[in-house]
């Protein structure tokens, strides 16, 4: 009996450690362990933040613009997908606390104006 506890108990805290649940997943979206991805969904804001999530997939959306802190609560992103929107500028600090991100991927947007430190702290960028 308390082998079958046990075994219950560590079943639950494994489901827990290892990705996001799908009654954490924004609305559109569909979640898979640590990846969040709301393609084509016309989202014209980014959604509720996910602290855990690694990969967020926003392609094929109709994002204009990123406020301020705009990331916040999505710390642990290293790979982030913005193409295929409609972003036409980008502001100081538009990435501001996502220091762990490794891949941007803006492609088919209609960027026209970039400031210079639009893309500070981002030290671990390796792929725009």
């Amino acid at each position: 009996m308390m082998s079958t506890f046990l075994t219950c108990v560590l079943a639950m805290i494994l489901a827990l450690c290892t990705g996001v649940s799908r009654g954490q997943c924004p609305e559109k979206c569909t979640c898979d362990q640590l990846v969040v991805r709301c393609t084509g969904q016309q989202l014209r804001i980014i959604p509720r933040p996910l602290t855990d999530a690694n990969v967020l997939n926003l392609y094929n959306n109709s994002i204009a613009s990123l406020p301020d802190d705009v990331f916040k609560g999505w710390q642990k992103l290293t790979e982030l997908d913005l193409s295929r929107n409609m972003l036409s500028s980008l502001h100081d600090d538009r990435f501001k606390g996502l220091s762990n991100l490794e891949t941007l991927d803006l492609t088919s947007n209609r960027i026209r104006n970039i400031s210079r430190p639009a893309f500070r702290g981002l030290t671990k960028l390796r792929k725009l």
